[in-house]
């Protein structure tokens, strides 16, 4: 009799434990119900504030589709013109740099040509006219020399004349 009371004590525990874990399972149910409920009703509001935000994004996403494509095609055909352009200008560039330098050498011969006949000039004209007055002011030296000499000789006394004589003899 001793495992006959165990036993129904065994049984009454486990039918405990049954109990609760179903009460347990209800009250997890419910709880779950409860949430389900309020998910639900989050999602209905979510609904209705993102669905017309959603229906605006995809309404200008359809409306601005044709002018940013248009925007984009622009934008190529503006940077092909732009690089043919730039093209161009380097072209140009270059040879306004050609002609600057044929230029600037053609410059540099012309000087290097005009001060060459510059110098050849300014010696002609030392040799025409400066050699020429050079002679004509050392003839003049000369001549006021000799008449400086003369009269100079004539002012000193004879007795002096005379010993000048008397040297050469």
């Amino acid at each position: 009799m001793a495992h006959e009371g165990l036993l129904t004590a065994f049984v009454i525990v486990t039918a405990l434990a049954v109990v609760m874990q179903a009460a347990i399972l209800f009250a997890m149910f419910r709880v779950m119900k409860v949430i389900l409920a309020k998910t639900t009703e989050i999602e209905t509001g979510v609904k209705e504030h993102l669905n017309p935000v959603l229906d605006s994004v995809c309404a200008v996403t359809t409306a601005t589709r044709e002018p940013i494509s248009t925007i984009l095609t622009n934008l190529t055909e503006i940077t092909g013109l732009l690089r043919q352009r730039a093209a161009s200008a380097d072209a140009v560039a270059a040879e306004v740099l050609e002609r600057v330098r044929v230029e600037a050498f053609r410059l540099d011969e012309l000087l290097a040509g005009v001060l060459g006949r510059m110098e050849r000039v300014a010696e002609a004209a030392e040799r025409g006219v400066l050699l020429p007055v050079r002679e004509i002011a050392a003839v003049i030296a000369g001549i006021r020399q000799a008449f400086a000499y003369f009269f100079a000789r004539q002012r000193q006394a004879p007795q002096q004349r005379g010993n000048e004589e008397q040297l050469f003899i």
